[in-house]
């Protein structure tokens, strides 16, 4: 099945979307309580999927960013978007506090000495993403096995993720969410 949903743009700012689009979202998921249920499920299995590639993401981050001279983590992308917010209220979490003072080409707001202080699997979905050339050679390098285990892990997070959204704009047009396969 492809994603028939269309793509909300979030403006973070004040005076901005966020705020309806979040109060929007938990809406879903407060009033139609038994239809969201495939939505958490497909959540939590994305979230514990993202939580196995962890070691093998911190490990390889702190083999190539601590070199870098160029700041992948830049804060125009430290936003959670639409996606982001369903994935979240689908696992009851909320947002970080953002500080929009921050201009967008500085390095990300939550990036600490240790790297990302979101934990992994609350970051916005590009963060866990997104892989800059140097990281990507570093992981080629590895070991075939476990190179291809993190991309197999990353393709089912892709589809799993669509699962849930499939199901989450189901439910948010009113219509009964269809049957996990």
């Amino acid at each position: 099945m492809t994603a028939g949903y269309s793509y909300k743009k979030i403006d973070h700012s004040p005076g901005g979307n966020a705020a309806e689009i979040i109060s929007s979202v938990n809406g879903v998921f407060s009033l139609r309580k038994d239809d969201v249920r495939a939505v958490k499920e497909y959540a939590r299995e994305v979230s514990d999927l993202i939580e196995s590639l962890d070691t093998f993401q911190q490990d390889c981050c702190r083999a190539v960013c601590p070199q870098c001279t160029s700041i992948c983590c830049v804060n125009r992308h430290a936003y959670h978007e639409h996606e982001d917010i369903v994935y979240l209220a689908a696992l009851g979490r909320k947002m970080p506090s953002y500080d929009i003072a921050v201009e967008d080409t500085a390095p990300c707001q939550f990036l600490g000495e240790r790297g990302c202080v979101i934990e992994r699997r609350l970051r916005p979905h590009r963060c866990n993403s997104y892989f800059c050339a140097p990281l990507l050679d570093h992981m080629r390098g590895l070991p075939g096995r476990e190179h291809r285990r993190f991309i197999a892990g990353l393709e089912l997070i892709t589809r799993k993720r669509e699962r849930m959204l499939e199901a989450y704009y189901f439910c948010n047009s009113g219509l009964r969410p269809f049957d996990r396969q």
